[in-house]
């Protein structure tokens, strides 16, 4: 592969201005004017956002007006009370959302005490055609005109509420027909600008390379379909029911969260946790065995891991995650295919096409896999109306 040619721009501070720009609504300096030809400024960046045909359709209203702002406010506060209430029901649970929802409810008292608002619109009805072209580019823009308003010293967040209420905010603005309103930003200095990146999933684990749910560990240095490079699957499903309640199931070994074998049994060898070991007992036809599981993550309520046979090399390595999904969960249940101790190891070194036998593998692992996930939700929640 070629050397790649020098970046056109300083990498660190770019990566910066993107990792660091973050949807604020505590650190908004209320007290400290917006000048117009900072909001010009950003406009203008973000108006070199793409643009659905190239048409010049979006337009930005600005409003400064404290009395149109306070009208602005009631239809924020009364649009966004829901907010308040799930902040107020999550206070002091230490639920994964607490701290967002408390955010967004403070900024249902205080929405209007944001110095400039500025509200990204287009002209164009959507349709529900599935060619929403043009709304598509008020997102693009809008998040240029973010990132402008970072690299200033300014922030925003990207809010929404006042479009439920889309005929008062016509009124209110004297919006004509043929608009659209797509969102709302609340603009200020911040107090600070130490913002730092927000806790995400790497690129591996939520990035599918040619069929949906195919992973890699790492990435591949020449884009192939190496064992090396940690070829995996995932399977998710959402759950009414919260962590907690998932958790038992999850962590039940003798559930059938196998590869598409029967699971005749299993045991722990001592008390469940990390670094213990759990022996599963398979039957595949007329064949029996019994495999050795190495618990390498174990987060109570949260994360199952195991590696099976030896944990430094392992023939797979399993994994569940539960997350905080609403009021719910989200359940992800990911696995990678080991470059050793694994039978499909000895099947792709012996054909032509390797790359075909490992994908030949994972799409029945995926397929059982996505069984198991709906199989736990049924457990959890009870079988679908």
């Amino acid at each position: 592969m070629n050397a790649p040619a020098d970046p056109p721009f300083d990498l660190e501070q770019t990566d910066r201005l993107l990792s660091t720009t973050r949807a604020v609504r505590r650190r908004l300096d209320f007290d400290r004017d917006v000048p117009d030809q900072v909001i010009f400024d950003c406009i203008d960046l973000a108006e070199q956002a793409p643009t659905g045909g190239n048409d010049a359709s979006r337009r930005w209203i600005v409003v400064r007006e404290e009395h149109t702002k306070q009208r602005l406010g009631e239809i924020y506060a009364r649009n966004g009370s829901f907010m308040t209430q799930v902040a107020d029901r999550l206070d002091g649970t230490g639920h994964a959302k607490e701290e967002v929802f408390e955010s967004s409810a403070y900024l249902v008292e205080n929405f209007a005490k944001a110095p400039v608002l500025v509200i990204a619109a287009i002209w164009g009805i959507h349709d529900n055609s599935g060619r929403p072209g043009l709304f598509d580019s008020v997102i693009q823009a809008g998040w240029s005109f973010n990132l402008a308003l970072r690299a200033r010293g300014l922030g925003s967040t990207w809010t929404t509420l006042l479009n439920s209420s889309v005929d008062e905010l016509a009124d209110i603005l004297a919006i004509p027909e043929g608009v659209t309103t797509i969102v709302t930003f609340p603009v200020a200095y911040t107090k600070g600008t130490d913002f730092n990146p927000a806790e995400r999933r790497p690129a591996e684990q939520i990035t599918y390379f040619d069929r949906w749910g195919f992973t890699r560990a790492q990435a591949s240095t020449d884009g192939g379909t190496h064992l090396t490079d940690g070829q995996g699957v995932v399977a998710e499903v959402d759950i009414d029911a919260p962590p907690a309640k998932v958790w038992p199931v999850v962590s039940d070994i003798t559930f059938p969260a196998t590869a598409g074998t029967e699971l005749v049994g299993a045991d722990w060898q001592g008390e469940p946790g990390l670094g213990a070991v759990f022996t599963g007992h398979n039957k595949l036809g007329d064949m029996e065995w019994s495999l050795d599981n190495h618990v390498t993550a174990w987060e109570e309520g949260r994360v199952f891991e195991w590696s099976t046979i030896d944990p430094e090399n392992p023939g797979g390595r399993w994994r569940f995650d539960i997350l905080d999904q609403g009021t719910g969960s989200r359940l992800r249940f990911s696995m990678e295919i080991g470059s050793t101790n694994n039978l499909t190891v000895d099947m792709a070194a012996k054909s032509d096409t390797p790359a075909k036998v490992i994908n030949s593998r994972r799409k029945m692992l995926r397929a059982n896999m996505q069984r198991t996930v709906e199989a736990i939700k049924a457990a959890v929640d009870g079988p679908a109306d």
